[in-house]
C-alpha cells in the first residue's frame, strides 16, 4: 500500500516536471524557429511562426497613431479645417495599403536581403536554442517577449501561444521609429 502511494506521487511529480519542461521548451523552440527564419531568410518558417495578420494590425495601429499625431501638430493640417478629416483618412488608407503590402513574409525577406546588419545575427545552433531562455521574459502563461537590441533602442517582440506553437504577434517599435526614416 505504501509503495503504491509513493509510486503515484513520484509519477505525478515526474509528469508535472515533464509538462513544465515541454511548455518551456516549446517556447524556446518557437523562438529558435523565428531566429532561423531570419538568419536563413526562410519565408516558410516565418509564415509558420509569425502571426502576420496580428503583426500587421498592430503595426497599422502604431503607424496610424503616429501619422495622425504628426499631422495634428502641423500648421498646414490645421489650416485645412474640415478637409483635415479627409486628409487624415487618405493618409490612414495609404499607410494601411503600405503595411498590407510590405508587412508579410516576402517583405521580411526583402528587408533581410537589404539589411547591413545581417552579418551580426548569430548562426542558429544548439547553443542559441538553449541560450534563448536567458532573454525570454514570460508575461503570462500564454505569452512572452524578447527584446531585440538595436544601436540605440530595445524593440520588444511579443510571442503568444497558439495551440502548441508560439507565434510572434506584436513588434513594439519605439516612438522615434518613423522619425529615424525621415
Amino acid at each position: 500500500m505504501y509503495n503504491l502511494s509513493m509510486k503515484i506521487k513520484l509519477i505525478t511529480i515526474f509528469l508535472s516536471v515533464l509538462l513544465i519542461f515541454a511548455y518551456i521548451f516549446s517556447a524556446m523552440y518557437s523562438f529558435h524557429q523565428v531566429h532561423k527564419s531570419i538568419y536563413y531568410n526562410d519565408k516558410q518558417l516565418s509564415k509558420n511562426y509569425i502571426e502576420w495578420d496580428e503583426v500587421r494590425n498592430n503595426f497599422k495601429d502604431f503607424s496610424n497613431t503616429y501619422f495622425i499625431d504628426e499631422m495634428s501638430k502641423s500648421e498646414e493640417y490645421k489650416e485645412l479645417g474640415r478637409l483635415s478629416i479627409l486628409a487624415t483618412g487618405l493618409v490612414s488608407k495609404f499607410a494601411d495599403f503600405l503595411v498590407d503590402t510590405y508587412i508579410n513574409s516576402e517583405g521580411l525577406s526583402l528587408l533581410i536581403e537589404q539589411s547591413d546588419k545581417r552579418s551580426e545575427i548569430p548562426e542558429p545552433n544548439f547553443t542559441t536554442l538553449i541560450g534563448g531562455i536567458s532573454i525570454m521574459k514570460f508575461n503570462g502563461l500564454n505569452s512572452f517577449y524578447v527584446n531585440l537590441e538595436t544601436d540605440e533602442d530595445l524593440i520588444p517582440i511579443y510571442f503568444k501561444r497558439i495551440g502548441t506553437k508560439w507565434k510572434v504577434t506584436e513588434i513594439e517599435f519605439p516612438k522615434e521609429f518613423f522619425d529615424e526614416m525621415k
